[in-house]
């Protein structure tokens, strides 16, 4: 778990505004008994995860593709081939959004805006670290590769039974 106690604070303050404004349906889903915490999501996400992850192209139909994703200090940080479809629909629209899934079990939701993570963002070196501790590998090495991170505008988790989450 990377995050700092400040990001699991600000973390915690996004999934709480998300299930203020969550319709009645959802809230009937996400039971209080059935919700993870900030603390909780960002342990479990720890290491890699595989997400669901949806743009929108030109003609604005939704798309998603399956790729891996870090959790790098509250954040879903991902990589993909620069000439990949995703990137060009997110450089015309940069709304985005992201799902990890484990059956009944867990979902955690992302919703937001693509932030390009170049080789000169302040916060490269750490995610390309963490990229290597994970892959064994500089995501560099890979070819034309760009990096990015959600900035999230909403976010939500779901488990089956938290209690199962460490805390």
């Amino acid at each position: 778990m990377l995050e700092t106690e400040a990001e699991i604070a600000e973390l915690q303050r996004l999934i709480d505004a998300t299930l203020e404004r969550a319709n009645s349906h959802m809230l009937d889903i996400l039971t209080p008994d059935r919700r993870l915490t900030a603390r909780q999501v960002a342990a479990y996400l720890t290491g890699t995860r595989h997400v669901a992850f949806a743009t929108v192209n030109a003609r604005g139909e939704p798309r998603v593709s399956p790729l891996d994703a870090l959790f790098i200090h509250g954040r879903f940080v991902m990589g993909t081939g620069a000439g990949a479809a995703r990137v060009a629909h997110l450089r015309a629209n940069p709304a985005c959004s992201a799902v990890h899934l484990d059956a009944d079990r867990v979902a955690v939701t992302v919703n937001g805006t693509v932030e390009w993570i170049g080789r000169d963002h302040p916060d490269n070196a750490e995610i390309v670290e963490t990229w290597r501790s994970v892959y064994g590998i500089d995501p560099y090495s890979l070819g034309d590769v760009v990096m990015f991170r959600i900035a999230p505008t909403s976010m939500w988790a779901f488990a089956s039974d938290p209690s199962g989450f460490p805390s």
